[in-house]
């Protein structure tokens, strides 16, 4: 496991991370040197703790008694952790500390005194029922970043309502642009709220933690997974600034652009399908000489983008007589090499074998104690002359005494 880098008898990040200490190598992680108190739970928080694991920091994840919730989620049961935990706790220490009593309080109290960053999740008002409310915590630690995610914002009406992903994305909109234009809403089959406000949580810590730097005190970074979702939809929003109505379903077409959209391929399963967008003439030129169909290049129906979208099935079909003819994967290579912009539609387990994501770097080989060899997904952030290793999810409280031990050789 991953150790903290320090100085001996003392300890500065703020130092460490606006200028080299001698302690960290030059090809240390980037974030060596930064310790995470880690009170999150579920996925939206240990996104974000994720990530700065990955890159380096010490990840303290302070769990209750018997671990967090997520451990007997998905696959989860009383001889292994669920597979959800196991990817997003990956490279953190794990210490369990009963925070209902005095005991476990003032153990968190003396881990925050040495640490950078508090991340928590909890309900709005349990941390003042702890004693432990934002203010006094930077109170005590004016350097602290104390990092929050919640369901909705703070200051509105919404503000102490419960949250998940899927209702983050209704009320961030996300469904109502999501599905076909004669169906109701559809959720996103990736979460896209949770792990977004923990992305958008990341980077909120890391620019606390510059700030810093400049003025030597710490404060509070909050966001919601209505927020999140909001700031996805940026792109989504413009028909409304267009023509003031609301963004219609419109599927996987995208209708300014025909043919723009999804098409069935040989031989006919579940996910055999390729997408392909296009934006340019260069594009559907690329789309005719891959496929043969030079000819139409003057036909009046496909000649201009406007032609193409007056004609939407005539068009399509031009595509769909070939695709379903090819392998995906077949089709988006011979596509690719004309400059067409396309993907095959990859399942999640062909996510786990892709050829080019694991020559990338994206799925690695890792092995857990319980759940033995697998493939997960690495990091995705890519930081030239640095690879993060990844040290499995740790078993509930695997931690604690090396921790405690840590604070009591600091008295």
């Amino acid at each position: 496991m991953r150790r903290p880098y320090t100085r001996a008898g003392e300890r500065d990040s703020l130092a460490a991370m606006s200028q080299p200490l001698e302690s960290i190598p030059d090809d240390a992680p980037p974030l060596a040197g930064l310790r995470v108190v880690d009170l999150t739970q579920y996925e939206a928080g240990p996104s974000a703790t994720q990530i700065l694991a990955w890159l380096g920091a010490d990840v303290i994840k302070i769990e209750p008694p018997g671990g967090e919730p997520q451990r007997r989620l998905v696959g989860g049961d009383a001889t292994r952790d669920s597979i959800v935990f196991v990817l997003f706790n990956q490279c953190k220490r794990s210490v369990t500390l009963d925070l209902t009593t005095d005991a476990g309080r003032a153990h968190l109290r003396e881990l925050l005194r040495d640490a950078d960053v508090m991340a928590e999740n909890f309900a709005q008002g349990t941390l003042a029922k702890l004693g432990l409310s934002v203010e006094t915590l930077l109170a005590e630690h004016p350097r602290l970043v104390v990092a929050s995610v919640r369901g909705y914002a703070a200051g509105g009406p919404w503000s102490e309502f419960k949250s998940l992903d899927f209702v983050g994305q209704a009320t961030g909109g996300a469904m109502s642009v999501t599905g076909f234009p004669d169906g109701p809403p559809v959720r996103l089959g990736v979460t896209i709220a949770d792990s977004g406000a923990g992305l958008h949580l990341a980077v909120g810590i890391l620019a606390a933690i510059v700030r810093r730097a400049r003025t030597g005190r710490g404060g509070r970074v909050q966001v919601s997974l209505q927020d999140t979702v909001v700031s996805l939809m940026r792109n989504a929003l413009a028909p409304t600034y267009v023509n003031g109505l609301a963004a219609e379903r419109t599927g996987s077409a995208y209708v300014n652009s025909v043919p723009s959209d999804i098409f069935p391929c040989h031989p006919g399963g579940p996910n055999d399908y390729l997408y392909m967008l296009l934006s340019s003439t260069q594009h559907w030129e690329g789309l005719l000489r891959a496929i043969g169909r030079e000819d139409l290049r003057d036909d009046p129906r496909f000649a201009r983008q406007s032609a193409r979208n007056r004609h939407p099935e005539e068009t399509k079909a031009v595509v769909r007589a070939w695709t379903m003819q090819q392998p995906k994967l077949a089709a988006m290579k011979r596509l690719a090499a004309f400059g067409v912009p396309c993907g095959a539609v990859l399942d999640t387990a062909e996510l786990l074998t892709s050829e080019h994501l694991r020559a990338c770097g994206m799925i690695v080989d890792h092995t857990h104690p319980q759940w033995g060899a697998l493939r997960v997904p690495g990091c995705p952030i890519r930081i030239d002359g640095f690879t993060p290793h990844l040290t499995p999810a740790p078993a509930a409280g695997a931690h604690t005494e090396e921790v405690l031990a840590e604070l009591r050789g600091r008295k």
